[in-house]
């Protein structure tokens, strides 16, 4: 399936948000984003959306980012129903955290912790 084909079917349902955000080898802050989303057989898939550098990983910057790449995907935060984060104050903050300014744009994106982590 082509990247196009899949933005459209992810596009097509709704889908939470699964991030994280870490330093790399050469000490560049960069952003994990990936989707979770069902197609229309009721499969479910998780896909990588990409590495993102961001300049550093404060809540502002970090919801900056997924705003973008939501945005050039042209994938409507509307449609984001789950968010996925580590336990750092940064992602799950519930009063200024990535979570909570998040659910503040989508109400029903509810925020869970990573069960990785």
């Amino acid at each position: 399936m082509s990247s196009s084909d899949l933005v459209s079917e992810i596009r097509s349902g709704f889908f939470p948000i699964i991030c994280d955000e870490y330093a790399d080898i050469s000490n560049t802050e960069q952003l994990t984003i990936c989707v979770r989303w069902v197609d229309k057989e009721l499969e479910a898939h998780e896909d990588f959306l990409g590495f993102y550098n961001v300049p550093e990983i404060g809540a502002e910057t970090v919801v900056s980012a997924i705003k973008d790449v939501l945005l050039k995907l042209q994938l409507s935060l509307v449609k984001c129903r789950r968010q996925c984060y580590d336990g750092a104050s940064n992602m799950m903050g519930h009063k200024t955290g990535v979570a909570k300014r998040i659910q503040d744009l989508q109400p029903q994106a509810y925020p869970s912790h990573c069960h990785g982590h």
